[in-house]
């Protein structure tokens, strides 16, 4: 099956359409959570259902939307000189950050922002589908919004912590974007990018390809028809959330429980993204916490997208840019914070002295 997968994986890119329409259905879904979504269980071939009746591409009919670019919800903890915006990852809230705002409250004056469409919040409207998702438009969105919070707070050089996959590249955009309001950028458990792997092995295909399938096959192909169930059985596996199986249950569920419309837009958006691309442009100092995850999880031949995207990709930018440094937790997964606490919070105050040495 492997070798279809690879053939498959060649025509999309490669743009061969006449051989594409030849492929059964079947074939193809396995494929496109293989190799795009990466958390397929491959191996047990589920059978992934579709309703031609849905349209995860567009918001609920009656869907009261959010205004575009406007503020974030956002909660301000804390009384210490340091300021932090806190972004939470893919489907997350800012509760999420709860336990790391009540053990820092003395340290930081802290503003956990929830992306637009997360927890109780209201996403922003979908734009027609003609807008491709390299455009990266609800992220833009987001990033705006955090730049009038700041200026709203008269937030002054800020350090901004981003979380798992979405929050990670959020928070190197602002590093890259807005590198003259804030002043260094903490990444805790994210991956640098998205990355395909087939037959073990990553695969280096330019944006440019990645976003077209995207666009052509995988939003309109794909998602747009896909049960909620057969989504969250290809979605992350617990154990990438938290070494601890119980938390990891926690925040598996609490990613779950958001509007399957609002995680297929985000979802596609980092797929039609790669902050690795601009990283020379960054300004300002990144603190990267990366997990070394449980050696059962990685010995898994269905979780081999784990390595390259939220580890091995880390020791290619810091190579490349020396604002980067690269700090190992291990014993913790991605939610780095909540499994080695007493670590996480050193390594992060190490970084904010250092910081602030820098500036006397």
């Amino acid at each position: 099956m492997l070798a279809y997968v690879q053939k498959i994986f060649i025509i999309i890119i490669t743009g061969c359409h006449n051989q594409w329409q030849k492929i059964m259905r079947k074939i193809f879904s396995v494929f496109f959570l293989f190799v795009f979504f990466g958390c397929v269980v491959f191996a047990q071939m589920p059978n992934f259902v579709f309703d031609s009746t849905m349209n995860n591409l567009k918001l609920p009919a009656g869907y009261t939307t959010s205004e575009y670019e406007a503020i974030p919800e956002y909660v301000k903890r804390g009384s210490g000189e340091q300021a932090m915006i806190l972004i939470p990852g893919w489907g997350f809230d800012n509760s999420v950050f709860e336990d790391f705002m009540m053990a820092n409250e003395k340290n930081y004056t802290m503003y956990a922002i929830t992306i637009p469409g997360y927890g109780t919040t209201k996403a922003p409207p979908i734009l027609d589908s003609n807008v491709s998702y390299g455009e990266q438009y609800w992220n833009n969105g987001v990033l705006r919004g955090v730049a009038k919070l700041i200026e709203k707070e008269n937030v002054k050089n800020p350090i901004v912590v981003g979380s798992f996959v979405q929050g990670t590249q959020l928070a190197l955009r602002m590093g890259i974007e807005y590198g003259e309001i804030i002043q260094g950028v903490i990444i805790l458990g994210g991956p640098v990018r998205f990355i395909p792997v087939g037959r073990g092995d990553p695969k280096q295909y330019t944006l440019e390809k990645r976003i077209s399938g995207i666009d052509n096959y995988m939003g309109p192909k794909w998602f747009k028809t896909i049960t909620k169930k057969s989504f969250e059985d290809g979605n992350y596996p617990p154990g990438l959330y938290s070494t601890d199986s119980v938390r990891a249950q926690e925040l598996w569920h609490q990613s779950a429980s958001v509007s399957l419309p609002v995680m297929v837009q985000y979802l596609c958006e980092f797929f039609a993204s790669d902050i690795s691309l601009e990283m020379e442009k960054l300004q300002c100092p990144v603190l990267v916490l990366r997990g070394s995850y449980d050696d059962s999880l990685l010995a898994k031949q269905t979780n081999n997208y784990i390595k390259p995207q939220f580890i091995e990709a880390w020791d290619e930018i810091a190579q490349q840019q020396p604002l980067v440094t690269v700090k190992d937790i291990q014993g913790a997964a991605s939610f780095v914070w909540k499994d080695k606490p007493e670590e996480v919070y050193r390594e992060i105050k190490q970084f904010v002295d250092g910081i602030e040495k820098g500036r006397r």
